[in-house]
């Protein structure tokens, strides 16, 4: 099966493929990063106004962008679609349900999220590719999927509500992970490691985070299909 990839951003998307590698046992070659190109600089993503729900609802939007996908494939082909949900209440999202309270229940906010952002999707998706696509809906970041790595807590690690704040402060109080973690040279997180290392603690850290849980389930399923 080959495996298409429609991430808000690249951080995303290589924590997303070490998922999808641990889970189906697939080499990085069946993947690739469909919008943008994955030899595309830093440059020109700023250029194109990339790493946003924005361009992932547009490339969804896209039949013809789909269809090439799809259709230029011999055999089974899977598309990823993934949104975090940080953003969700902006116009054009506009998935407002269920609201964060005091006291939520995470596991159930996190479900109920998912179908919600789901369901929005699929009115800008063609009928035709319903069923060819899973879904990477992070509640509220996919950093929030990293936080369990590092912090031992009780509770869905959703919880945060600026989770890519937590995990840079979570690492970078401890030397040991800043050396194992942060890209010194472009001074920023070094998500393929991160990603590596999230492969490697998925069952705690599925535990941890509900959105997570839900993604890999979704994964899971698929896989068993095409077994």
């Amino acid at each position: 099966m080959r495996i298409g990839i429609i991430p808000e951003g690249f951080a995303d998307a290589n924590v997303i493929k070490a998922i999808v590698k641990k889970l189906m046992g697939y080499d990085g070659a069946d993947m690739r990063i469909l919008r943008p190109e994955e030899a595309f600089d830093e440059t020109d993503l700023q250029a194109m106004n990339f790493s946003n729900w924005q361009l992932v609802f547009e490339s969804c939007k896209d039949e013809s962008f789909l269809g090439a996908f799809f259709d230029s494939l011999e055999g089974d082909a899977m598309l990823i679609v993934h949104v975090d949900t940080a953003e969700r209440g902006l116009v054009g999202f506009d998935v407002n349900e269920p609201q964060r309270t005091k006291g939520v229940d995470y596991a159930t906010y996190a479900e109920y999220l998912r179908h919600n952002v789901i369901a929005k999707i699929n009115t800008l998706v063609a009928e035709a590719y319903h069923d060819r696509i899973a879904y990477a809906i992070a509640v509220e970041e996919t950093d929030a999927w990293l936080i369990p790595l590092f912090e031992n807590k009780a509770g869905d690690t959703a919880s945060h509500a600026r989770a890519k704040e937590t995990l840079a402060k979570l690492i970078s109080a401890d030397k040991k992970r800043v050396k194992a973690f942060v890209d010194s040279e472009h001074k920023s997180l070094d998500y393929v490691k991160l990603g590596a290392e999230l492969a490697k603690e998925l069952k705690i850290c599925r535990k941890r985070n509900k959105s997570l849980d839900l993604f890999c389930l979704d994964i899971e399923s698929r896989n068993q299909v095409n077994i």
